[in-house]
């Protein structure tokens, strides 16, 4: 399953699947691994339209069994953009 967020940190992505039961790869930045499933992720900055901004957006990707509640979960958290 695949998502790209835009507005949130990473910072505060990490703390989200650390919630969540994933565990840092230490060989790996950009890579979380929990039981049953892993998530990776890279990033770019994206233009906002009509201007000279840019957000910085995250292209997540999960893998594993059953990840249907995993990506709920995730993404109940990410709505809530940490507020």
């Amino acid at each position: 399953m695949d998502v790209s967020i835009r507005g949130l940190p990473e910072w505060l992505i990490r703390e989200y699947l650390q919630e969540m039961g994933a565990a840092p790869d230490p060989n790996d930045d950009s890579l979380m691994v929990a039981d049953a499933w892993s998530v990776s992720w890279g990033h770019q900055r994206v233009a906002i339209a009509g201007g000279t901004l840019a957000l910085t957006q995250f292209d997540i990707v999960f893998t594993g069994d059953e990840l249907d509640p995993v990506f709920d979960q995730f993404m109940r958290k990410a709505q809530r953009g940490g507020g």
